[in-house]
């Protein structure tokens, strides 16, 4: 047997070490769970500073189950526009367009398993360029997203999910990605209207408190508004994450009735996460020594679990 394959029992074993059930993923995976379609996913939020951490915890907890899992993470812009001549004019100035030397791609290994499939690697690269030569209806280079499409089509065969992680979260991706997940950020929960009080029992005021569905109504105005800001296409959307910045106020009941209504509005809700560091690292993802460690993993391992059947079950078709 190759070194890098293992038997279903071997991938049970580990995966029970990081939280699921021996006899569930030995079922899973002698039922040929392995031979589904590389899925391409792309998440989608208003910002991404303080969710690299969330998105790292589900990729882990993913490949601790034996999954090869790839981090697919666009590279800064490293395109600078230069206008020719000095001063300002009323008459239009050509524009001369000077790229500057493109970044190399990296690559690096961040987990892998020693006695089996599971691997998590990060790939940072250029997704795409921009031609001088060939200028849009607006006078602007028209862009190029083909390194993208050569990246991830070269990812399929080596790994099971790709995570695509983009420098701006609030656009679908309908070129290259097979599913897209919502990930909304709390900084505060809504559960108590701020504009009406009630006297408290020692005279101080207090908010009146809010039904699990007029939370989720305020949920969907104040974090999801980005997804309709815009005239985009119609997307399906398989799911919504939340992650709270503080200690959520409410108990688990409560956010069963919000999930009851994000399901209602068309939003399968995927699971609730407390950001572990806040403020979170902008931009950055788990340090490796995190990412080995199994605590860190099993804090994401119901959401990952939940995640991965969501996109196993869903038709074989690109947005």
């Amino acid at each position: 047997m190759p070194k890098n394959q293992s038997t279903a029992a071997q991938s049970a074993r580990r995966a029970s070490r990081s939280g699921e059930k021996y006899t569930e993923v030995l079922r899973r995976t002698r039922a040929g769970d392995a031979r589904h379609a590389p899925h391409v996913l792309r998440f989608l939020a208003e910002r991404s500073g303080n969710l690299y951490y969330l998105v790292g915890g589900i990729a882990a907890a993913w490949a601790h189950s034996g999954q090869r899992v790839l981090l697919l993470e666009e590279t800064e812009d490293y395109w600078r526009w230069s206008m020719s001549g000095v001063g300002r004019s009323r008459s239009r100035r050509k524009k001369e367009i000077k790229p500057a030397t493109p970044p190399e791609p990296t690559t690096s290994t961040l987990w892998a398993s020693p006695d089996g499939p599971g691997l998590l690697v990060h790939h940072t690269c250029m997704w795409q360029v921009r031609h001088a030569s060939q200028e849009s209806y607006r006078g602007l280079p028209r862009t190029d997203r083909s390194p993208l499409t050569a990246a991830v089509a070269d990812a399929l065969d080596a790994y099971d999910v790709i995570v695509l992680l983009p420098r701006y979260w609030s656009y679908p991706d309908r070129e290259s990605a097979t599913a897209h997940v919502v990930l909304g950020e709390i900084d505060i929960f809504p559960h108590t209207d701020c504009r009406t009080a009630l006297p408290g029992p020692g005279g101080e005021e207090m908010g009146v408190p809010l039904s699990p569905e007029q939370s989720a109504a305020v949920l969907r105005e104040r974090c999801l508004d980005f997804l309709f800001g815009s005239p985009h296409l119609p997307i399906h959307l398989d799911g919504v994450i939340w992650q709270s910045n503080g200690q959520l106020p409410v108990d688990e009941d409560y956010l069963a009735g919000v999930d009851r209504d994000m399901n209602r509005a068309g939003l399968r809700p995927l699971g609730w996460a407390v950001s572990e560091r806040w403020p979170s690292p902008h931009r950055e993802l788990p340090e490796p020594d995190r990412l080995k460690d199994l605590n860190f993993v099993q804090r994401y391992q119901p959401i990952a679990k939940r995640l991965r059947t969501t996109l196993d079950a869903r038709p074989a078709c690109r947005n």
